[in-house]
């Protein structure tokens, strides 16, 4: 190929018809063939695009080249899908659209490089130009030539350096100011510069990256109201788009801003939401929903914090923003509105001259901020005044403010509903109600310190003070599983010891033995809070003073702490002590009610279900009852449980009537097994009769059966425990555990000789009237049991005619009322007044034994043997 031709001797030739060039064949060339209807593709080359766009229309026909143009589009378009598919398609674009510039430039750039290569051979060639001669003053056709030539370069120079400033002002985000270049740029040319209309060619393409990337940039809701306005004026001039149909982009590129923000904080969430079906664990372990280190949890309720005023600013600095542009006062239009009429209007009004500087943009402006403002000075006059065209009469530059405050609306509301879905799920992350409360005053506090209006105010706070208010609804209720589930195990674990363990090794269930062994004492931390280990201290010794023993109180301490718990929430609720605080504590126990009451209903099931569980009464199965009893007992009289839970004065009724029933049934069932039990050990251990007389030794204390199984009984009833509630106290028990006692020892199976029967009647008799009124049944009957013995003494006539056994009775019974303490009532009602200066009256209330008497053991012993006098231990260590 010959070698191309300089470029101060090229020309380019006339424009044909078609606006083709018509190429310029070497001399030497061969004729071209003529083109042919299909092209041969043998004569093609595999790789075209290595090819020389000069040699491929000189060597080949149009045919074959249309052809070539084909296969590089096809393979072009496959590459470009290809690269779509791996990259996305805004990346992609932006991707091609670099790399088809720098191809260019490169290839532009090695063109100029062989050009100034070529200009200097040309110059060095040459011989030294003549003298420039002064023109004529009189022909000014060459200063018209060059004035021309002047504004063509200027024009020219535009075009050159419009792609590197149009990529500078996008690249620093004014797309208002690369929309006016573009438009400055696009004016017409003359058509006989084909290299004007090229490199035109090469700045249309910034058009759609401009008008994209405008779109684009108002997404950032963080941008100002003029950068916004800058992008909306972008789209309105470039694109031809109304104002109405820029306001629906700038809320649609909002939407998925705030929607992906909403995703991304829900997805990304620091701590999965619990729900009460996934807040047990496969173990059957009830999982504590504060086991997380403080320091998490600080940061979780942080990074829930940012996620939601990250939100509500997306959202506010919408409605700001979109206010600020389009929204017109009274007496001030709006932002946009001024705009245009400033780009229209030679003179400028008050509300354009309020503009941002940014906004008044001219083009003198324009040219003076680029870096070869010097060059534009040549433009000609119609360029440098150019302005864009704007009818400010027509729709497409009005908006309606009734339309405008729909759109916006309708805007809201629907990211509203996005918002209110993303609210429960940022409140289920907390776990705590002091949590969800913190988080609600800062959302408040900070919608209160935002410039929205007063209905839309109200609005974003009654959204997060419902999500606020569920969560804390949740929470309870799954305080009140988890305290169920837990007091369901701890009950079952507690009963299923008690029968499988013996007596003996019990350690945390005797009430007496829990009363006797002191708690530790309070031990100094070193550096550690001091009132905690004293209160510790304090509170086993109110368990211990109570009777509550540490089997009973692991029971209970789950359901009292969610009591505790619940009533510290409240406390919380109620800290901004104002109507609405109060209201909203109202609104909260209202609605948490039931949960409550079905906790109650869930307990006195649970109670009933142990209580059928045990039907046969044996000694051990009595003993869990027992404890289920007290377990009751506790919940429905000492306990701050029922109280503090919350229900309705009626369910706190009904709870305490049921436990109370639940407590006597279980009472009856260990009174019935005591005593029935006691007397059938002491009737199949009675001792045979003495074949002598009866009357050989008459005896004047009650017999040692009957004292054995009192003492048993009185043991029993002091094992049973202390109740604190004056229906049901231990001296309640104690009366009607004796009173069935008394009943049964003298029914028909007693066995007893009739002076000996005296004596135990007359104990009981007397432990009888120490509870008149309430006993005369039970005086009556024993009275007509000892009738009947002494009509039988008076029928044997070896029988002693005494009869001061009622006498021998109350002096046995002031000898062993310690010993039977737990059977006798708290005060005597038999001791006269006059007895106030016995110094022994507090500690012996049932009176004082005579000292003159003989010792009688207050339980009958073995008899000495006959050898005990022979041992004498004195005489033998002699």
């Amino acid at each position: 190929m010959s070698r191309r031709p300089s470029a101060l001797s090229f020309s380019l030739p006339p424009p044909l018809a078609n606006g083709q060039v018509k190429l310029v064949q070497s001399p030497t060339a061969p004729e071209p063939p003529a083109p042919s209807r299909r092209p041969s593709v043998s004569k093609l080359p595999t790789d075209i695009s290595e090819l020389d766009p000069d040699e491929l229309f000189a060597k080949y026909t149009v045919a074959e080249v249309r052809f070539a143009q084909q296969r590089l589009r096809a393979d072009a378009d496959a590459n470009r899908k290809s690269c779509g598919l791996w990259l996305g398609a805004e990346r992609y674009r932006d991707l091609l659209q670099a790399s088809t510039s720098i191809i260019s430039i490169a290839r532009s750039s090695k063109r100029v490089i062989e050009a100034l290569q070529e200009t200097k051979d040309a110059i060095l060639a040459q011989d030294e130009p003549p003298m420039p001669q002064r023109i004529s003053s009189q022909g000014g056709g060459g200063a018209r030539h060059l004035h021309t030539l002047q504004l063509l370069s200027a024009h020219m120079k535009l075009l050159l350096d419009a792609p590197e400033y149009l990529w500078r002002l996008i690249e620093r985000k004014k797309y208002f100011t690369a929309a006016w270049l573009f438009l400055l740029a696009r004016l017409d040319v003359l058509e006989q510069f084909p290299l004007a209309q090229r490199q035109w060619e090469a700045v249309s393409q910034f058009r759609s990256q401009i008008i994209h990337k405008a779109t684009l940039s108002l997404r950032e809701y963080t941008a100002s109201a003029e950068d916004a306005c800058a992008a909306l004026l972008t789209l309105h001039l470039l694109d031809s788009r109304p104002l109405v149909e820029t306001l629906s982009v700038f809320l649609s590129q909002r939407s998925k801003t705030l929607l992906a923000m909403l995703s991304r904080a829900t997805e990304n969430s620091p701590i999965s939401p619990l729900s009460p079906s996934l807040s047990r664990r496969a173990n059957g372990h009830v999982p504590d929903k504060r086991s997380a280190p403080p320091a998490s949890r600080k940061a979780s309720v942080r990074e829930v914090r940012e996620a939601t005023q990250a939100a509500l600013d997306a959202l506010v600095k919408t409605l700001t923003t979109c206010r600020s542009v389009f929204e017109e006062a009274e007496l001030k239009q709006s932002m946009i509105g001024s705009v245009l009429e400033s780009i229209q209007s030679d003179s400028p009004s008050a509300d354009t001259k309020s503009l941002p500087s940014e906004l008044q943009l001219t083009t003198q402006t324009l040219l003076a901020t680029l870096p070869s403002s010097a060059h534009f000075l040549l433009l000609p006059p119609g360029l440098r005044a150019y302005k864009p065209y704007v009818d400010l009469s027509s729709s497409s530059s009005l908006i309606d403010p009734a339309h405008f405050a729909h759109v916006l609306g309708e805007w809201f509301r629907t990211s509203n509903q996005s918002l209110q879905t993303a609210a429960a799920k940022w409140f289920s992350d907390l776990r705590t109600v002091a949590e969800v409360w913190t988080l609600r005053a800062a959302i408040r506090q900070w919608i209160d310190a935002s410039a929205l209006k007063r209905e839309e105010t109200e609005t974003l706070k009654a959204i997060f003070d419902g999500a606020a208010q569920q969560r804390v609804l949740n929470i309870w209720k799954l305080a009140l599983s988890d305290a169920e589930d837990a007091f369901q195990l701890q009950l079952a674990a507690a009963t299923t010891s008690l029968r499988d363990t013996p007596k003996e090794r019990r350690t945390d269930a005797s009430p007496v033995d829990f009363l006797f062994n002191a708690p530790p004492l309070p031990v100094f931390p070193g550096l550690g809070p001091v009132d905690s280990s004293f209160q510790k201290y304090k509170a086993s010794l109110r368990r211990q003073l109570l009777g509550r023993t540490s089997l009973l109180d692991s029971v209970l301490a789950t359901l009292e702490s969610c009591a505790r718990s619940l009533q510290r929430d409240l406390a919380i609720v109620l800290a901004g002590k104002d109507e609405e605080a109060r209201d909203v504590a109202a609104q909260l126990s209202e609605q948490y009610r039931p949960n409550a009451e079905a906790l109650c209903t869930g307990i006195l099931d649970t109670l009933s279900a142990a209580e059928k569980q045990d039907a046969d009464d044996s000694e051990l199965t009595i003993d869990s009852l027992v404890f289920v009893g007290h377990v009751a007992d506790e919940l429905g009289s000492s306990s701050p449980f029922v109280s503090d839970i919350g229900g309705s004065a009626e369910v706190v009724q009904k709870f305490k009537k049921r436990t109370k029933a639940l407590h006597d049934r279980i009472i009856d069932r260990w009174r019935m097994f005591t005593v029935s039990q006691i007397i059938a050990q002491r009737r199949a251990a009675s001792r045979p009769k003495s074949k002598t007389s009866p009357f050989a030794s008459a005896p004047s204390t009650p017999s040692s059966d009957l004292v054995e199984s009192l003492l048993t009984l009185s043991n029993s009833v002091q094992q049973l425990g202390v109740s604190h509630s004056r229906e049901r106290s231990t001296n309640t028990v104690a009366d009607k555990a004796l009173r069935l006692f008394v009943t049964e020892w003298v029914a028909d199976g007693w066995k007893q000789d009739g002076v000996q029967a005296l004596c135990d009647i007359a104990l009981l008799r007397r432990l009888a009237d120490l509870r008149t009124p309430e006993w005369d049944d039970v005086c009556e009957l024993l009275d007509s049991k000892a009738q009947q013995f002494r009509e039988q003494l008076q029928q044997d006539s070896t029988a002693p005619t005494q009869n001061g056994w009622n006498d021998g009775a109350a002096d046995y019974l002031a000898r062993t009322q310690t010993l039977f303490a737990a059977l006798l009532p708290l005060a005597s009602p038999m001791r006269t007044l006059n007895t106030s200066a016995d110094k022994f009256a507090p500690l012996l209330p049932f009176g004082s034994p005579e000292l003159e008497q003989q010792f009688q053991p207050a339980v009958e012993l073995a008899k000495p043997s006959s050898r005990f006098g022979l041992l004498l231990v004195g005489t033998a260590a002699r």
